[in-house]
């Protein structure tokens, strides 16, 4: 079984507030509701990092009002 390694950095805006690892089992895609450190968002970005072997993902966290209840 394949594990997915990503350096991910949360977004509010253009503001970086948080960056860190994740692996999973499976692939993350654009377009993907996440919760990472306890903080719900939307994937928008999946991108190779030149010379390593995990992929930055960026997610865009999500305001108050764009939570399901």
């Amino acid at each position: 079984m394949a594990h997915f390694n990503y350096h991910y950095a949360l977004r509010r805006g253009d503001e970086v507030l948080a960056t860190g690892h994740l692996s999973r089992d499976e692939p993350i895609e654009i377009g993907e509701r996440l919760v990472i450190a306890g903080r719900p968002g939307i994937v928008r970005a999946v991108e190779p990092l030149l010379g390593e072997i995990e992929l930055h993902l960026v997610v865009q966290l999500l305001r108050d009002d764009e939570i399901d209840p």
